[in-house]
């Protein structure tokens, strides 16, 4: 009996994830003059029998000097707490190295580590199909020639926004489509808070939103963060990966509008 309710519960996730991407593909995508996208992240993780050591991260070096010319070689680092009764230690770890490339205007940022590519984008975001999906492959492809990666387990494409809004303080319902999981009592008005939400997808797609305000000094603005991430985990091709980023693109757009009223899409200037 335990498994077959085991089963049922299983199944109907699954039902619910695959209503919620039917949802979320069916809204209508918009295109912003003023997207609020603070940064875009794509991180690329690979299936390798030992990650690569810091020389061989150098090897990339000169093939993104044109394009990434201030480069930063770091040691990167796990922190482990060991709680006791009297006391907390903390203990740093060596985790291997990680290359950091930078554009002349610093807007664009490539990553090498152990076992990852990433790519970064800062705003102003120019888009995914008129810049930051080429510029991922790209990458890619210089990484793979160099390397020869063959095999995916990860890849995650995370939007992270900023979204100003013209009042403080402010009132929520005025500006988005969501409640703030408070009691009534609390009123509409002002006040700070953090959720962070996680959601299976579908398949092997995984959501992880973070939605919260931040301090500001300025008089008459609220600022707001909405971090969307979207999770392929599996096991791929290299050769998959065109396919693998589509997956994790698509419903970026869609679950950033769900979140909106008119009035707050409005600051963004909507393209006609």
């Amino acid at each position: 009996m335990a498994e077959n309710l085991f089963y049922e519960h299983d199944k109907t996730a699954e039902i619910q994830s695959c209503e919620i991407m039917i949802e979320l593909q069916s809204r209508q995508a918009m295109k912003y003059v003023r997207p609020p996208i603070n940064e875009a992240i794509c991180e690329i993780h690979f299936l390798l029998p030992f990650p690569l050591d810091q020389t061989q991260i150098e090897r990339i070096q000169p093939v993104w000097q044109a394009n990434y010319p201030s480069q930063q070689m770091v040691a990167e680092q796990n922190v482990q707490l060991q709680l006791s009764m009297d006391k907390v230690d903390a203990k740093s770890i060596p985790v291997g190295h990680k290359l950091i490339a930078r554009s002349a205007d610093g807007k664009n940022l490539a990553q090498l580590g152990g076992t990852l590519v990433a790519i970064n984008r800062l705003n102003p975001y120019l888009g995914w199909e008129e810049s930051f999906k080429d510029t991922i492959l790209a990458r890619l492809a210089e990484a793979v020639n160099l390397y020869g990666f063959q095999d995916l387990d990860r890849v995650g494409l995370r939007y992270i926004n900023k979204i100003d809004l013209p009042e403080k303080p402010v009132k929520w319902s005025d500006w988005f489509a969501v409640s703030l999981p408070v009691p009534e009592d609390f009123g509409e008005r002002g006040g700070m808070f953090q959720f962070h939400f996680e959601q299976p997808m579908g398949g092997e797609l995984h959501a992880l939103i973070n939605f919260l305000s931040l301090p500001t000094p300025l008089e008459k603005t609220t600022s707001v963060i909405l971090d969307i991430d979207l999770v392929w985990h599996g096991f791929g091709k290299v050769s998959e990966l065109a396919t693998t980023l589509e997956a994790v693109h698509a419903p970026h757009h869609n679950l950033f509008e769900a979140y909106l009223l008119d009035k707050t899409r409005n600051l963004f200037q909507i393209k006609h």
